[in-house]
């Protein structure tokens, strides 16, 4: 892919996003003596690790430093426990503040340094990007992690699958990343994590050991997630491209034929959560709706339905800007609900780097072109931003936002 922007756009944006990346850069050596390197999404709100933000950050350093992208990604792995379990969040210099503390998914109300919850899978998509641009540099970074990331995967099916369907429950709405979607108000109600029961939601999985299948057996409160289902399926896919392996094939075929079983609506084409013990699809159109695009084992004509139904509807998802995270004849799209409440219409760099390219694959790339470039203008407009305003490109939210530096990516060839 050529760049889609003028030398001095490149050139602004380029600084920019290094602005940001360097800024938001922490390197130290814990308490135990645990050396880290990592890349906060902004201060002051967010300072500590977050899983799939430093997947995210790490791809964008490599347009800009590939020894700052192994680093962070060597530090993500060192969070994982000898089991394959890798936490959401990571507090690596102190623990979280007392106005906070008891609102993370911590063991404990205070004094944890890590969450018990999980983030999207996309650790192995992420080392697989940044060793393909390490070759030179750093030969051995391709295999390092792969025993790891094997344990990983297999954390999440034997944890996050019991029913073997080959779909990921998630037990907290913020385990999928997004936070405060409003397809997660029909699954959990007064415990959704804009809602003050959230707390009580934690404190429901504290008392289970963060025992995930006896959570599950024991409430309904949980969903089988198509966006982490679809992330897991991706970093499948990537483990076998890195290994050669055909078992992770097979895994990623089962994730896929059960989006397409068991998740996918026929009558709007698209992907639903399914909540609860009972399985009840969760009729909310997000952005996570069309997220099995982005899988080789999809078919053709399901995705093609995505994008001309959805996709390229300026009443659903062609906004001026962006991806709206949620579809604009929603009745729950509001871009503005809250200023940190932050998944319930505005559009985000991470959703049209994950979408753009099968829009590309699948021969759209007016519309993936489009995309790429309002999102551009508003980051070059506004600066790097969390989230936008997908009706007028407004900057909304944290300032110096790291992940959005995954422009980069989506404006110019590979590193």
């Amino acid at each position: 892919m050529t760049t889609l922007l003028a030398p001095a756009s490149a050139a602004r944006l380029r600084a920019d996003a290094h602005r940001v990346l360097e800024g938001n850069w922490r390197e130290g050596v814990r308490r135990d003596g645990m050396p880290f390197a990592y890349t906060c999404p902004s201060t002051p709100r967010y300072r500590h690790m977050w899983h799939w933000d430093s997947c995210f950050h790490a791809i964008a350093w490599s347009h800009l430093d590939g020894a700052r992208a192994r680093a962070e990604l060597r530090t993500v792995l060192r969070t994982a426990d000898g089991d394959g379990f890798f936490p959401h969040t990571v507090f690596w210099d102190r623990p979280a503040g007392w106005r906070r503390a008891p609102f993370y998914a911590t063991a404990r109300c205070f004094g944890s340094t890590r969450t018990e919850t999980i983030d999207p899978p996309l650790l192995a998509v992420a080392w697989e990007r940044v060793a393909a641009v390490s070759a030179v540099q750093d030969p051995g970074f391709a295999g390092e992690a792969l025993p790891l990331l094997a344990r990983h995967l297999d954390w999440l099916e034997h944890h996050r699958d019991p029913d073997g369907d080959g779909l990921l429950t998630i037990l907290l709405p913020d385990e999928s990343g997004l936070d405060d979607s409003p397809k997660y108000d029909p699954v959990y109600g007064r415990y959704a994590h804009h809602r003050l029961g959230s707390f009580l939601l934690i404190e429901n999985c504290r008392r289970h050991g963060w025992d995930s299948r006896r959570i599950i057996a024991s409430t309904d409160l949980h969903s089988e997630d198509v966006l982490v289902s679809t992330a897991y399926a991706l970093s499948l896919h990537a483990m076998a491209r890195m290994t050669g392996e055909t078992s992770y094939l097979r895994r990623a075929a089962r994730t896929e034929q059960a989006l397409l079983d068991r998740c996918l609506d026929p009558g709007t084409g698209l992907f639903y959560d399914l909540a609860g013990r009972d399985e009840k699809p969760v009729r909310v159109s997000t952005w996570s709706s069309l997220m099995p695009l982005t899988l080789p084992g999809i078919p053709d004509d399901v995705k093609h339905r995505l994008v001309e139904e959805h996709l390229l509807d300026p009443r659903r998802y062609a906004a001026p800007v962006g991806i709206p995270s949620v579809a604009m004849d929603e009745p729950s799209f509001n871009p503005r609900f809250d200023r940190w409440r932050c998944w319930r219409g505005p559009s985000w760099v991470n959703t049209a780097w994950l979408l753009v390219p099968a829009l590309r694959a699948l021969g759209y790339t007016e519309a993936a072109d489009q995309i790429v470039t309002s999102l551009t203008g508003a980051a070059l407009r506004s600066g790097l931003r969390e989230y936008y305003d997908p009706r007028d490109g407004e900057g909304m939210a944290a300032r110096d936002f790291g992940w959005s530096a995954l422009l980069l990516d989506l404006t110019g060839p590979a590193p």
